[in-house]
């Protein structure tokens, strides 16, 4: 199955949360924060999506753009898109404290499965650890706050 605009929706929108009084998702969290973020790096147009990164807004189900930027995957590879799951160490740190990073691995796990059940057919890899990729976290305008966890190629050229 190859990337489409609408394969691409399907993916992340098992990562978006559902309608309520409370922001609920198809993943557990620690304490319901939500640390973790996606970002996506597309390496080529996508209909209406140009080349470039972006972030994932779940409450939204809309892609931020963030920079047009697209570096290689951190194996060195040029797939068609990256997902890049991130935690936002000050959304969890204050109330976890050195149980933080751990429950943000946790929780990039079941997003895992739930980008692996949501795929479909799609192709979907390890692309290598992000953690030390600066042109991930460059274009991906990441901060001192934020920890790469896993990094994922997705489509025909992954």
């Amino acid at each position: 199955m190859s990337l489409t605009r609408a394969t691409l929706g399907r993916l992340l929108g098992a990562l978006a949360s559902r309608p309520g009084p409370v922001p609920k998702y198809r993943y557990p969290s620690a304490g319901t924060l939500y640390p973790v973020q996606t970002y996506l790096v597309l390496g080529r147009t996508l209909g209406d999506l140009a080349a470039g990164s972006y972030y994932h807004d779940p409450a939204a189900h809309a892609l931020v753009k963030l920079s047009a930027e697209a570096p290689l995957a951190p194996d060195g590879t040029t797939p068609d898109a990256l997902l890049l799951l991130v935690a936002q160490r000050a959304a969890i740190a204050p109330i976890y404290g050195e149980q933080a990073n751990a429950f943000c691995l946790l929780e990039a796990g079941y997003m895992h499965q739930a980008l692996c059940d949501a795929a479909a057919g799609l192709p979907l890899r390890d692309a290598g650890d992000p953690a030390a990729h600066l042109a991930l976290a460059s274009a991906c305008m990441l901060d001192a706050d934020h920890m790469p966890l896993a990094c994922w190629a997705v489509g025909e050229n992954a």
